[in-house]
């Protein structure tokens, strides 16, 4: 296979050749400037062309051949071959409403849920952070706290209502009035 496959390549490069030299010698002689070892040398190169177009040609026609022959044998091999052992006719297959319906179907929609979401979120924390189950409840726990403690002091501040927070909420109040909304974001626009 790769002797073929070698050879075929050698003979399409010594073509390509053989036609680029022919290419030059005919422009050469449609010009009228050859002389009698020019012409020799076309007609030379015209037979090597021709050559090689039969010799491919030629090569085609047994690979051709090749196949023709095995069409022609598997034409004629079922006959001779015995026929395949008879099988009994099956049972028609009918699904019905049962528990074989059930087990090819599944539950159907809406199927019903086979876990609850906190019981998979404990069998994915299982399976992803098995080491880091327990401490991680505590981390949140923590932030949590810090979150209701800004919160209690959000609110003892309001409760206050001292001066300077007063005043803030005020400005603020009276630059929304006399600013409609997005004034000072003119760069950004769409």
């Amino acid at each position: 296979m790769a002797a073929k496959r070698q050879s075929k390549i050698e003979r399409y490069r010594q073509r390509k050749e053989l036609e680029a030299r022919l290419l030059d010698v005919r422009r050469v002689m449609e010009g009228g400037q050859a002389d009698d070892e020019v012409s020799r040398d076309f007609y030379l190169l015209n037979v090597q062309r021709w050559i090689t177009v039969c010799l491919e040609e030629i090569e085609a026609i047994d690979q051709e051949l090749k196949i023709l022959k095995n069409m022609d044998v598997l034409k004629q091999g079922p006959a001779h071959q015995p026929a395949q052992p008879s099988r009994h006719p099956m049972k028609p297959f009918i699904l019905t409403r049962d528990a074989l319906q059930a087990r090819v179907l599944g539950a159907g929609y809406p199927s019903v849920p086979t876990m609850t979401v906190d019981d998979w979120y404990e069998q994915q924390k299982k399976r992803v952070l098995p080491d880091q189950g327990s401490p991680r409840k505590v981390a949140v726990e923590d932030n949590s706290d810090a979150k209701e403690r800004d919160e209690e002091e959000k609110e003892k501040s309001a409760e206050n209502d001292d001066e300077a927070s007063l005043l803030k909420a005020r400005n603020w109040d009276d630059w929304k009035d006399s600013h409609r909304r997005g004034y000072g974001n003119r760069q950004n626009m769409g």
